[in-house]
């Protein structure tokens, strides 16, 4: 009998993903740059590779001009995405 491979959805992925980050050191002085969580920044990172786009933030408005939604919140859990002007 062949045993049954263990499986891992992309959900739960990136809930462990996160979970992991969750206790990540964060040392930089306070400031503006403190308003964008650590665990964000990965994440973003990480949905670089995740995507296969050279660009996070412009993947994430291709596919909201396209969808009317991105991805960032309800895949990669990110709550604010850093804009630039």
């Amino acid at each position: 009998m062949i045993p049954k491979r263990a499986t891992l959805e992309i959900p739960e992925l990136m809930q462990f993903l996160r979970s992991s980050l969750h206790d990540l050191p964060d040392e930089r002085k306070p400031g503006n740059n403190t308003k964008y969580k650590v665990e964000d920044a990965v994440m973003g990172a990480f949905s670089v590779f995740f995507t296969q786009s050279a660009s996070f933030l412009e993947h994430q408005r291709l596919m909201r001009s396209k969808k009317g939604k991105d991805n960032a919140e309800n895949l990669f859990y990110i709550g604010v995405l850093l804009e630039v002007v």
